[in-house]
């Protein structure tokens, strides 16, 4: 009777860890048959969140289930990450992800922390692509490289980020090594919390997608600097704001925004998944909400993510 009680026992933990570990459906030919939910491991109002709730509309349209767009927050999208490992493939759980997680992360301090790699993911798709700015306090009427570098001389500059080890950390790291200046990192779980810091004038410096700086730049409370591209942008909120490629500085590249399976998920999903997406990202409504966001559409295909976490890391490495 013991016996009998204790494999009782043993096989109802063996269920509530399956069940904890995600749903998933044995026959993927029918995939999926329920809700399919959407992890955005960032802050709610930012720009990947905002992109998965947009895209999510479409879920019975595209996918014949609803998707549930949701967010899991920590650690610059790190705690997320690693959740996301208990999912078995083919379940009914995606995550977000990008270069920040999973070539910067790796290549700072406390990377041996990570309880998580590139390889423990399949990518399906990318959304989006995506510049960041550096804006300033417009007090300071700091509107270029120059002016920065000037000011900077004998300061210790505040900018204000998105976690320690994301993608705008690890920027404004290596713009000041390029301009020689010193720099102290204000982190935030947001970059629109870093943003309003900059504006209250808690720090002078603020990194951020352009979309999000947009309704500071626009109401003078901020002034852009650099754009973290080859080449500079110029629309109807940053006007001639170069890029720091122009610069002579090699230290950027553009934000990529992936959609990501557990690793071992089944090709048909993949396609699934990969084929709805697509699907959404053409359309018209979309591309222009893309638009109005300052992001571009880019659904790279895995060989294009791949190559993009590599040469991202290979940036990193180049300019520790």
């Amino acid at each position: 009777m013991k016996k009998a009680v204790v494999l009782l026992l043993i096989v109802l933990c063996m269920l509530g860890t399956l069940s904890a570990a995600g749903k998933t459906e044995t026959n993927l030919d029918s995939w999926p048959t329920e809700p399919v939910t959407v992890i955005c491991p960032w802050a709610v109002g930012g720009v990947a969140d905002v992109v998965n709730r947009k895209a999510a509309t479409y879920g019975v349209e595209v996918l014949g289930q609803p998707i549930l767009a949701t967010n899991e927050l920590g650690a610059g999208g790190n705690v997320a990450l690693t959740n996301y490992l208990k999912n078995q493939p083919n379940s009914y759980n995606l995550i977000f992800g990008g270069e920040g997680a999973f070539s910067i992360a790796p290549n700072v301090d406390g990377a041996d922390a990570l309880q998580f790699t590139y390889a423990d993911y399949e990518p399906i798709i990318n959304l989006y692509s995506s510049i960041f700015v550096l804006t300033s306090d417009a007090k300071l009427n700091i509107k270029d490289l120059d002016a920065l570098k000037a000011y900077a001389q004998g300061k210790k500059l505040k900018v204000a980020v998105n976690g320690v080890a994301g993608s705008e950390a690890f920027l404004a790291k290596a713009l000041a090594k390029d301009l020689g200046i010193t720099l102290e990192l204000v982190s935030y779980n947001g970059a629109n919390l870093a943003l309003d810091a900059a504006s209250k004038g808690e720090t002078a410096f603020a990194i951020s997608h352009q979309s999000q700086a947009r309704g500071s730049v626009e109401a003078g409370i901020l002034n852009p600097v650099v754009v973290f591209d080859e080449k500079g942008v110029n629309n109807e909120v940053f006007k001639n704001v170069k890029g720091v490629g122009e610069y002579g500085y090699t230290a950027y590249f553009r934000n990529r925004c992936f959609i990501l399976a557990r690793k071992g998920t089944d090709q048909k999903v993949v396609d699934k998944v990969r084929n709805a997406y697509l699907t959404i990202l053409a359309k018209p409504e979309m591309i222009d909400f893309l638009a109005t966001m300052m992001i571009e559409v880019d659904p790279m295909d895995k060989a294009s993510m791949d190559k993009h976490v590599t040469s991202v890391a290979a940036i990193v490495k180049a300019n520790q």
